[in-house]
C-alpha cells in the first residue's frame, strides 16, 4: 500500500467495503451519490487516501480552483479517500471509498485497494456503478450485478449480468477481489439516457437498497427518499413544461421513435401539419435547460 496515505487503521466490526468512483463507471453520479450519502448519514471519518499525482493526468482531469470566504484561491485536487463508519444504527461497520476514477496505473491502484481490504479483514466488498440504458424515468430503476459467488448474487435480489466488453476501474477492482478470493459484488444501476446528465438520487436509492440486502445491513434511507420524491416531481414538471417532450415520451415508448409514416398519418387525420419532435439529445437539453431556469429563479422561457 505504498501509494496509500493511512492516518490510522481503525478497529472495525466485520466491515463491509463499499467503493464508488466518478467518471465512466458512474452515469448520473448515481454510485457516488450513494457512497457520499452513507458517509454523511453514518458520520464517516476519513482515514486513508491516495495521493493524486501518481494516478491522474492533470491536463485531462484538471484540478478545480475555488474562492474561500476570504476571497483566497484554493485548489481542489482529484481525490480517492476511504472513510470508516462506526455507528450504533449499523449492524456492521462500513468502509466507504469514494472519489474519481484514476487515469493512470490501474493495476497499482487496485492492488493497493485489495491490500487495504485484506488488512482491515473485510469479508465482503461491494463496488457500485451506473450505466446508460433505454429505460423510462417513470419506472423503478433496474439493477444488475456481478458476484464472485452465486449465493452473493442471489442475496442481491437482482439479475446477474454476463457483460463482456470495455471496463473501468470498478471492473478492475472487482476482478482483483475475485482473484484474491474475497467475496465481492458489483452493483450497477441502469439510467435513462435522456436524464443521464442530472444527478440521480433515485438510482442511488436503488443501489443502497440492494447494498443493504447484500450486506445484510438495514440503512435509513428516509432522507434520500425525500430527494427521490423531489427529483421525480421536478422531472415531471420539466417534461410537462414543453408539450413536445411529453408527446415524444408518450408516443415513442422509451424514445424508440415510431415510423415516420405513422406520424404523418396521425397528423393528416388531425388536419394539422406534422410537428417535428425533438430527438433524445434535444430532450436532454430541454430538461437540463428547465433545471437551469429553476435554479436561476425563472421557470418560464
Amino acid at each position: 500500500m505504498k501509494n496509500l496515505h493511512i492516518e490510522i487503521l481503525p478497529e472495525l466490526r466485520d466491515p463491509m467495503f463499499v467503493l464508488a468512483f466518478e467518471g465512466w463507471n458512474d452515469a448520473a453520479r448515481s454510485a457516488t451519490i450513494a457512497a457520499r450519502f452513507l458517509i454523511n448519514q453514518y458520520r464517516g471519518k476519513r482515514f486513508a487516501w491516495f495521493g493524486p499525482d501518481e494516478f491522474f493526468q492533470y491536463s485531462d482531469q484538471r484540478p478545480l480552483v475555488r474562492l474561500d470566504r476570504d476571497g483566497n484561491r484554493k485548489i481542489s485536487w482529484p481525490e480517492n479517500a476511504f472513510y470508516y463508519c462506526k455507528h450504533p444504527d449499523l449492524s456492521r461497520d462500513l468502509v466507504v471509498c469514494v472519489g474519481v476514477e484514476p487515469q493512470l496505473r490501474w493495476k497499482t491502484f487496485s492492488q493497493d485497494v485489495l491490500e487495504l481490504v485484506q488488512v482491515c479483514k473485510s469479508r465482503l466488498a461491494v463496488t457500485m456503478g451506473a450505466l446508460l440504458a433505454g429505460l423510462s424515468h417513470t419506472e423503478p430503476p433496474e439493477l444488475v450485478c456481478l458476484a464472485t459467488d452465486p449465493s452473493l448474487a442471489d442475496r442481491t435480489g437482482v439479475a446477474a449480468t454476463k457483460y463482456e466488453g470495455p471496463t473501468g476501474i470498478v471492473g478492475v477492482i472487482h476482478t482483483q477481489f475475485q482473484n484474491a478470493r474475497i467475496p465481492a459484488v458489483s452493483l450497477w444501476a441502469n439510467i435513462p439516457h435522456y436524464i443521464s446528465s442530472l444527478p440521480n438520487p433515485k438510482a442511488a436509492h436503488a443501489l443502497l437498497d440492494r447494498l443493504g440486502a447484500t450486506g445484510e445491513v438495514r440503512f435509513d434511507l428516509s432522507e434520500l427518499q425525500k430527494s427521490v420524491d423531489q427529483f421525480d416531481s421536478q422531472i415531471k414538471e420539466a417534461i410537462e413544461d414543453r408539450p413536445g417532450i411529453a408527446r415524444l415520451l408518450s408516443q415513442t415508448d422509451l424514445l424508440n421513435v415510431r415510423a415516420e409514416k405513422d406520424l404523418d398519418e396521425d397528423e393528416e387525420a388531425q388536419g394539422t401539419e406534422p410537428e417535428e419532435l425533438p430527438s433524445g439529445e434535444e430532450l436532454a437539453d430541454e430538461i437540463q435547460s428547465f433545471f437551469r431556469r429553476r435554479k436561476n429563479g425563472n421557470s418560464s422561457d
